[in-house]
């Protein structure tokens, strides 16, 4: 359950940090609350499941490898000896995984780091449920296993009622701030959008927009072909919460439809999906003034 209760937590800190950053389709509005709570219940009910085999697979094995070495070290069987354990089990995971990722072409920030990092996540993810195994297993005190459950799922929604109000406190205050498309005017868009391969959109103040290279993709995802042509664009503002903002480019009939508009005041974009939206692959093109 442990397990469980930490997969929810770090469910919901993500998605709070993820507020942050663009995102598209779907978003905001009372749906999209209720289908993000909706998904973190079936996520507990999910990781709750998965959590009993992971433990079964990784927590108790590693509070019993906790009392062997106790007993053959001569030492008290203690949770600080539990801890040391997993910290040691830990940094031979990590060892074993980062050096396969590396080996595979891992090419992230840092490839150094990948060590420290995969051995303390590990250890922040194994100890907590490692050591309220231990405790659940304790033969001298009688009902601890249902003592440390109901501490985990208290805990668990403490912590959960707790990082919804810092993140709901974070967000009302302005310390952090939800994401929101750039608010363009029409004179923003004046200027050339080229998507770094030779495709371009260069929008006039006269209300023409030239479009030279501009990839077109099938509906299943294929590029099908380029777009030169020329034609009329118009940046309307909507009420809906899915659109704020819809583009229209009028008179080249490969590129009338589903443009949307990304980035940030500084950095705007233009772009449509690539296949279906839940693909999250999508066709961009930078402002270059």
């Amino acid at each position: 359950m442990a397990i469980g209760a930490e997969t929810v937590l770090a469910a919901l800190v993500a998605v709070l940090y993820r507020l942050q950053f663009e995102y598209h389709g779907g978003e905001g509005g009372l749906g999209w609350l209720f289908g993000t709570v909706f998904a973190l219940v079936l996520l507990a009910v999910v990781s709750t499941i998965a959590g009993l085999a992971g433990s079964a697979m990784a927590v108790l094995p590693l509070v019993l490898l906790g009392r062997v070495v106790a007993r053959r070290t001569g030492r008290r069987d203690s949770w600080q000896l539990t801890l040391a354990t997993v910290a040691v089990i830990a940094a031979a995971l990590a060892l074993l995984i980062g050096s396969w990722m590396l080996l595979s072409g891992f090419d992230g920030p840092g490839d150094l780091l990948v060590y420290p990092v995969l051995a303390l996540s590990l250890i922040v993810g194994l100890a907590p449920a490692t050591l309220c195994a231990r405790a659940a297993g304790n033969p001298g005190k009688p009902g601890a296993r249902w003592r440390v459950l109901g501490g985990v799922a208290l805990g668990g929604l403490g912590l959960l009622a707790v990082t919804l109000a810092v993140g709901a406190a974070a967000y009302g205050s302005g310390v952090l701030k939800i994401y929101e498309p750039p608010r363009l005017t029409e004179a923003d868009m004046v200027g050339t959008w080229t998507d770094g391969d030779g495709g371009s959109l260069r929008f006039e103040a006269d209300g023409t927009v030239t479009a030279r290279g501009v990839k077109e993709y099938e509906a299943t995802g294929e590029q099908s072909g380029a777009s030169h042509c020329t034609g009329k664009w118009q940046l309307t503002e909507n009420d809906g919460v899915d659109r704020p903002f819809e583009l229209r480019i009028a008179d080249c009939e490969s590129l009338r439809f589903g443009w949307d508009i990304g980035g940030t005041e500084e950095h705007p974009t233009v772009f449509i999906w690539i296949g279906e939206p839940d693909s999250g692959e999508r066709y961009i093109l930078t402002r270059q003034r």
